[in-house]
């Protein structure tokens, strides 16, 4: 099998770019390689861009900002070490010349000659999208072969080592290690001294442990100990003594790393794969915050089937065989499915695929018994920064759904703010909810959920046709008013919801739906498309991509007239053969939008140009971080959303191919259900999570959606900035926790009274008409739903509030960002820009959030990251290890 491997990367297609200078990649070269591409922090890349160097000449990277992750290789050949892995240090050695790297969805192989012989070094990361025990596993392997190449016999060790950088991104914390093992496997591990549990730093965590394996037997050996030493121990032939450090330190002082090598002896013909395994270990890994507000701490899945540490890396490494094959298999797969639309495709899918994959955590949580709750399985999503899953919340009261679960991965303690993408995180839900039952068959969710799922399509029912300034993205660099597209994703949600109640039995509300969505849709292609194309927004010149015409074809709702898809098709023709890398709706092109158009276009030939566009994109050597989904269309260079796993729009188009089954459904229906209930305080709604993936193509897709619409930037535009001084955490969250209900038609009284923030603090605003108008707004106002239906019918109206005097512990103070004086701190309004209000609005829900968070804590204690010198980290980070 390897000689067929082997032979197989020498033939494969190989193209000359731009950025290497002496070797070939195929199928293309991408900004940046991925090499232990497993899971949010095994995630480890080669940059690349225009003249890359050699993966013998470079230090694996970080995906967020390039720092360095110590991963070393060597060979000795005839007594003479070659560099396979890394950069030159000391010892100093001569690299070995790559000469071909093969990219495929799970692996990345690279050839290099070392002397007389050729080393193939591959690095294989498993996807496994219908094992959830081996999807949830954080190892990924890299695997070693060795032939001659001049016919003659040769004698050949290999090494390589991992050091304490995987764990942390402060080098200066103390850490210890030990070495492990018998006769079936030796495994060497690498942990901070004081953990700090749910913390990261320069996106690594500062609570796991960092396993480096392999199968032992004659010729294996291992050193635990400064770099210098170890890797010079190798190269000159003194060998590893099986010792550890026995003084623990801190990781940079000096570079302690675990090391392993194996004596393949004389060897002529291609050696048996020498596998390495790594791992950075965390239990638990999500600290979640539940329907209950209970606080849970929540495994990987995988620790189901095992007992301990030592019984999962010897599954990791007996299973090498087995997900080599299943690797492969994956591999053909996909890339013969995506080569049937085109060449191109298959590339982009080779590239975007562990991306995709590696964002997820799968987890079970345990009961009193101590036994995990087999039943209780939900996936959190790393939006490398964001939470993208989470559960129904006693706390979340507003009537549209979640934006996500908070900002502090690996913590998931809710978010249960407003915001300003009501329609679009709603509709989301309802798409995928339905998305979920259609193609597993299973309709559990939709059961267990459908008086939340009702509630959303309410809320869309009344909003959706009239969106006014509400926005898909805060990153998308749209501010337009009754945004097309946005329209169109809130009516397909309520059509999705007359399927739910369809599967669920509740005749009447399939009949409700399903009318209101067809009028809906009659209503939106006349605004959409009256002036001949597809408008950005009502009545406005400029045309759009309705990329959201994809949940009409995934979900076979079949509501959206032809003519639609037929007016989409003709402007995307016409953009696309005048543009390099994208269509220029916008400043910023968003890949995952254009995957979906292109997966709706009515013309092969116009769906292969743009992919065309995006490949473009991801190969002309410009940039050297992971694959990135927003970028100048026009200059085709990266803006942000590096490493995304909203990559997983790549399979927006093999996703149309997969049959959908006949669902199941376990629930009340119509016959036997009480009406929905509701509490004083308002229906209580949150966001669903925890689905089991059935299929690779709807797992990378879900991420393209989720990440798609919790894609943000951390920026103000507007003038001013709120500032807060000398408050009690307890009587803050008292403050901040308030409900608030927006002034919905049939989701609230008459007369309410709510909180909001000014220049002075917190005061209370009476709306004795239906409506009001907080100062200093920094929360979505109820008036701006009124607004809406306002808008749509053509007029407008103003209200006016009555503050009341009280104390509060919240100071803010309004400070002018544009050299402007201090806004007075009276109770004088001061106005702010739509903008502005959701960048002031933002810093008061991370406050909230945070302090929440700090309450939640109380019973599980963890102490802050520690402070660092980030000069002197940096310094020693551009260094690497010795």
């Amino acid at each position: 099998m390897l000689r067929v491997f082997l032979a197989f990367l020498l033939a494969a297609r190989v193209v000359a770019q731009n950025g290497p200078k002496t070797w070939t990649a195929a199928p293309f070269n991408p900004p940046s390689f991925p090499l232990a591409v497993k899971s949010p922090y095994v995630n480890v890349w080669a940059p690349q861009g225009n003249g890359p160097a050699e993966l013998s000449q470079a230090w694996p990277r970080v995906w967020a900002d390039l720092s360095i992750i110590g991963w070393y290789a060597s060979v000795r050949v005839d007594g003479t070490a070659y560099m396979l892995l890394g950069a030159q240090g000391t010892p100093l050695l001569s690299s070995a010349n790559q000469t071909t790297v093969q990219l495929t969805p799970t692996r990345t192989s690279y050839i290099l000659n070392a002397g007389p012989v050729t080393v193939n070094a591959t690095f294989l990361s498993p996807i496994e999208a219908t094992d959830l025990v081996r999807q949830s596993l954080p190892f990924s392997y890299f695997y070693l072969s060795v032939q001659s190449s001049d016919g003659q016999s040769h004698d050949v060790q290999l090494y390589s080592d991992v050091s304490g950088e995987w764990i942390t991104g402060d080098s200066n914390l103390q850490a210890n290690w030990t070495a492990n093992g018998d006769s079936n496997i030796v495994y060497l591990q690498m942990q901070l001294a004081s953990p700090n549990a749910y913390q990261e730093i320069d996106s690594r965590p500062q609570d796991a442990t960092l396993y480096y394996s392999m199968k032992n037997s004659n010729g294996v050996s291992w050193q635990i100990g400064p770099a210098n030493d170890i890797r010079s121990f190798f190269a000159n032939g003194t060998g590893l003594n099986e010792k550890s450090d026995t003084a623990f330190h801190a990781v940079n002082n000096p570079f302690d790393t675990l090391g392993i090598a194996v004596n393949l002896g004389n060897i002529t013909a291609a050696t048996d794969l020498v596998v390495y395994a790594v791992g950075v270990v965390r239990d638990p890994v999500i600290r979640y915050t539940n329907a209950k507000v209970q606080i849970e701490q929540r495994s990987a899945y995988y620790w189901s089937q095992f007992s301990d540490i030592q019984d999962v890396i010897e599954n990791v490494l007996d299973d090498f065989d087995n997900a080599l094959g299943a690797a492969v298999a994956l591999d053909a797969q996909i890339l013969g499915d995506g080569g049937k639309i085109s060449s191109n495709y298959a590339d982009l899918l080779a590239l975007a695929t562990r991306q995709a994959m590696s964002a997820f955590e799968y987890t079970l949580v345990k009961n009193s018994s101590g036994t995990f709750n087999m039943s209780d399985v939900k996936a959190f999503m790393k939006d490398m920064g964001s939470v993208g899953s989470g559960g129904p919340s006693a706390q979340y009261q507003n009537p549209y759904a979640a934006q996500d679960l908070g900002s502090g991965f690996p913590n998931a303690p809710g978010n249960f703010q407003e915001h300003h993408q009501e329609i679009e995180q709603s509709a989301n839900m309802l798409i995928m909810s339905l998305a979920h039952a259609q193609f597993s068959g299973d309709g559990t969710l939709l059961g267990q959920h459908y008086d939340l799922l009702n509630s959303w399509a309410s809320f869309l029912v009344s909003n959706s046709m009239a969106p006014g300034d509400e926005t898909t993205s805060s990153s998308d660099g749209i501010s337009a008013t009754n945004q097309t597209n946005l329209a169109l994703k809130g009516i397909l949600g309520i059509s999705a919801m007359a399927k739910i109640s369809g599967f669920a039995g509740r005749s009447d509300d399939q009949t409700h739906y399903q009318s209101i969505s067809t009028q809906y849709a009659q209503q939106w292609t006349s605004l959409a498309s009256a002036s001949g194309h597809l408008a950005s927004s009502y009545g406005s010149a400029s045309s759009g991509i309705m990329y959201n015409l994809f949940a009409d074809k995934l979900l076979q709702l079949n509501l959206i007239n032809s003519s639609v898809y037929n007016l989409q098709t003709s402007y995307c023709e016409t953009q696309a053969s005048a543009n390099s890398y994208g269509i220029p709706w916008t400043a910023v092109r968003v890949l995952d939008w254009t995957m979906f158009a292109a997966a709706t276009v009515t013309d092969t030939s116009v769906r292969d140009s743009l992919i065309s566009l995006l490949h473009a994109y991801a190969s002309p050597n410009f940039e050297n971080l992971p694959f990135a989904v927003m970028y100048n269309p026009t200059t085709g260079h990266q803006i942000g959303g590096i490493n995304s796993p909203a990559q997983g729009a790549m399979f927006a188009p093999l996703s149309l191919n997969v049959a959908t089954k006949p669902v199941s459904f376990t629930g009340p229906t119509e016959s036997n259900t009480a009406t929905t209930s509701t509490s004083k305080g308002g229906k209580k709604t949150g966001l669903i999570a925890g689905t089991t993936v059935g299929a690779l193509a709807l797992i990378g897709l879900a991420a393209g959606v989720f990440v798609l619409c919790r894609r943000r930037e951390q920026r103000l535009k507007g003038s001013y900035i709120v500032q807060t001084t000398a408050y009690t955490p307890d009587s803050v969250l008292e403050s901040l926790s308030a409900t608030v209900h927006p002034d919905m038609h049939d989701m609230r009284s008459p007369s309410t009274t709510r909180r909001y923030l000014s220049s002075e603090g917190l005061g209370m605003g009476e709306n004795t008409a239906g409506r009001i108008t907080p100062y200093n707004v920094l929360v979505p106002s109820a008036v701006q739903h009124a607004r809406k239906r306002d808008i749509y019918a053509g007029g407008d109206t103003a209200s006016n509030v009555v503050p009341r005097d009280g104390s509060s512990n919240v100071s803010t103070q309004l400070v002018s960002t544009e050299g402007g004086s201090a806004v007075n701190a009276g109770l004088t309004p001061v106005p702010h820009s739509r903008t502005e209000q959701h960048g002031l609005r933002s810093e008061v829900d991370n406050l909230r959030r945070e302090i929440e968070q700090m309450r939640g804590e109380r019973s599980v204690v963890s102490e802050a990251p520690p402070s660092y010198d980030a000069d002197r980290s940096n310094s020693l980070r551009n260094m690497g290890p010795p």
